[in-house]
């Protein structure tokens, strides 16, 4: 039957999106896995759409009250079961093959996360880019080679969640998701895990991300968002001199700067064109 894999979804208010991407990941082609949905107290109805699910496979668990999203992840990972566990947020979805690619890729016990290529679509499902993201985290990376690579790109122009699977012992050793980043706390968990062990990144889409405007990206501000990568850098240069180097904190600085600026000359030539 293969290796345990849970999929664990975080969901809020996600009545638009739910349905769709449980249906993604009960269409794998790889059998031994389960779902579990932690519904952070959502009021449209979430949980409803998930219960109405005949599938022994999904789990749901209810939240009392909203929790921030990061223990609301957690929540999700600690109920995992399955030795390989992935976090699909509840408006993604996987491709048919997700489970079973990198299963595959997973069976090295040297590989601590595996990533892939992602498309991305808008609330209505139309693709806005295909094969995104991974940059040089191509085949088997070493754990300098990722977190360098983690640190001088943007977290968009990695992966989403939805593309990574790890490994439940890790998850639980470096503590799962932390409070630490918050825009950038996905690639933060990615780096801890990374540095004890390699990244395999598929260099195949296995995993579609939605541009919302629903979600919580879609209401951070630019700002929050280019500060919290510059502390992510800086905080791993610190964390792990030997993986890390000056370099690459430079030149992940200098992609935040290029992005600001981009913004920036974005926002004034709006301003402009209003008069």
């Amino acid at each position: 039957m293969g290796v345990r894999v849970s999929v664990c979804v975080p969901a809020f208010n996600a009545a638009r999106t739910i349905v769709e991407t449980l249906e993604s990941i009960r269409a794998q082609d790889y059998e031994n896995f389960d779902i579990v949905v932690v519904d952070n107290a959502s009021t449209d109805g979430t949980g409803d759409l998930v219960r109405a699910f005949d599938d022994h496979r999904i789990r749901l668990h209810t939240n009392t009250n909203v929790v921030p999203m990061a223990e609301n992840w957690n929540r999700a990972l600690g109920l995992a079961t399955g030795e390989l566990v992935k976090l699909v947020c509840a408006d993604d979805l996987i491709t048919p093959r997700c489970l079973s690619e990198q299963v595959g890729s997973m069976q090295d016990p040297q590989i601590a996360v595996a990533g892939a290529k992602f498309d991305i679509i808008d609330d209505e499902g139309v693709t806005l880019s295909r094969a995104r993201g991974l940059g040089p985290l191509i085949g088997r990376c070493s754990s300098r080679t990722a977190l360098g690579a983690l640190v001088r790109a943007l977290p968009d122009d990695v992966c989403p969640t939805a593309a990574l699977m790890f490994r439940r012992r890790d998850i639980e050793a470096i503590g799962g998701v932390r409070t630490d980043f918050l825009y950038a706390m996905d690639m933060d968990l990615v780096a801890r895990a990374c540095a004890t062990g390699a990244f395999f990144g598929h260099d195949q889409v296995l995993a579609v991300n939605r541009a919302s405007l629903f979600n919580h990206s879609s209401t951070t501000s630019t700002v929050s968002k280019l500060v919290d990568v510059v502390r992510f850098n800086h905080h791993h240069r610190r964390a792990h001199r030997d993986l890390v180097g000056l370099s690459d904190v430079v030149i992940g600085d200098g992609a935040v700067v290029r992005q600001a600026l981009v913004r920036l000359v974005a926002r004034i030539e709006y301003l402009v064109r209003r008069g």
